[in-house]
């Protein structure tokens, strides 16, 4: 379930494999008829043989899951897989009062010609908020809800090379904390919050001018966007960057989520699912 994890994570253009992604992980456990996927497809401009295709494919890799009425619903699995995708909206939650120390993983030992392997591996660090320190060295603040053994699971469970070592660090010298501290462009991080932000609420406030299908289209893009911001954020401590930017686009993202997936709920007749 690895790849599924990747595809829901990366920011990509919109393909039919990317449509039935959004849906099916915004209503895990719903299950959705081929007649709606296809009226998804139709809504954002994808033929119901692409439709189709994208369907037999990703129920061909285990991310889909067929049942008796010929339905299809998030493979069990792929919900185990990915607990840091689906609790997006309270992932700021896990941060905890910093003490000082950093977390580290370093790599040395992992083969530099398995290039996929190093791939997922570098995503999977960027997504929980490393930075390259030295040489194959990466750190973050040790401020997560269940410190390191929690943060090696979940780096395990989202493409860390297998051969990878988790481990703390304690009572750096002066000089290296202070570049430590730097290693993040905080100032950056904000501003793209904020713009995110405001992104979302422009597009709500044109929602009486769009048709539901034109808001529908809109809203699974900058609704996408928005949340894979959510999950790449590092989430700093406070000595290190200002929280609020981020508990703002969870609450933002988190109103227009429910107004779009009601939306397409009307639209693909599953008003009886609220999504997540």
């Amino acid at each position: 379930m690895e790849s599924f994890v990747q595809d829901v994570l990366q920011v990509s253009e919109l393909t039919a494999r990317r449509l039935l992604l959004e849906l099916v992980t915004a209503r895990p456990r719903h299950s959705f008829s081929i007649a709606a996927l296809c009226k998804a497809g139709e809504i954002v401009g994808f033929s119901a043989p692409s439709i189709r295709m994208a369907v037999t494919r990703l129920s061909e890799e285990g991310t889909l899951e067929r049942d008796g009425r010929g339905s299809y619903t998030l493979h069990p699995q792929a919900l185990l897989a990915s607990p840091h995708v689906q609790n997006w909206a309270t992932r700021h939650t896990t941060r905890i009062h910093w003490s000082g120390t950093w977390a580290a993983v370093d790599n040395s030992t992992t083969a530099r010609t398995d290039r996929t392997a190093l791939r997922h591996h570098d995503r999977a660090l960027s997504m929980l908020g490393f930075r390259v320190w030295r040489g194959t060295l990466h750190i973050r603040p040790d401020n997560l809800t269940g410190g390191i053994d929690t943060l090696r699971s979940t780096l395990q469970a989202t493409g860390m090379a297998s051969d990878a070592i988790v481990f703390g660090v304690h009572h750096v010298d002066a000089d290296s904390d202070s570049g430590l501290r730097k290693l993040w462009d905080t100032d950056a991080l904000v501003a793209r919050l904020e713009q995110k932000a405001l992104a979302l609420a422009e597009s709500k406030d044109r929602l009486p001018e769009l048709t539901s299908e034109e808001f529908a289209h809109e809203s699974l893009v900058l609704g996408s966007e928005a949340i894979s911001m959510l999950l790449r954020d590092p989430l700093l401590p406070d000595e290190l960057c200002d929280p609020e930017p981020y508990r703002r686009l969870v609450e933002i993202t988190r109103d227009y989520q429910n107004t779009a997936q009601d939306i397409w709920g009307r639209l693909l007749g599953l008003e009886g699912s609220r999504a997540r």
